[in-house]
């Protein structure tokens, strides 16, 4: 039997694969529902951006271009505490070069979770960056 903890680090994990089918899908709505309405996102090269509005009109771009895609990741470890839950783990996807290629980017993240009110889980703060040099 899988204890309360065992069982919010499974969650957290399902919901995180969830996100990233969605992506990969092309389902913005999707992705978006993820996240609280007060939650933070920090992309590379772009300022901090709060609130669920925000970060739907952010995520259009790459997702309307489907640019970004074969987003694929790994959980290195879920941590959890009451309300609150975090992921930390590395990603890998192809990206578009300004030169027309694609390039295959792979980096780190780190995902923070609130359990709502209505006991569904919901990201709060989300984080990420590329371990590869700019490109220029």
């Amino acid at each position: 039997m899988l204890s309360v903890t065992d069982e919010v680090e499974s969650l957290i994990t399902q919901l995180g694969d969830h996100w990233a089918e969605n992506w990969n899908a092309g389902n913005l709505e999707k992705v978006v529902d993820h996240y609280a309405d007060d939650a933070v996102y920090q992309p590379p090269h772009h300022a901090t951006l709060h609130g669920r509005y925000e970060i739907h009109e952010y995520l259009k771009g790459p997702m309307k271009k489907r640019s970004i895609r074969d987003l694929q990741y790994l959980v290195t470890f879920v941590k959890h505490s009451g309300d609150l839950a975090y992921d930390v783990g590395v990603y890998s996807m192809t990206i578009p070069t300004v030169d027309g290629h694609d390039r295959r980017d792979r980096g780190k993240y780190l995902t923070v979770w609130r359990r709502q009110p209505d006991g569904e889980w919901k990201i709060v703060a989300d984080c990420w960056s590329s371990d590869l040099p700019p490109m220029i």
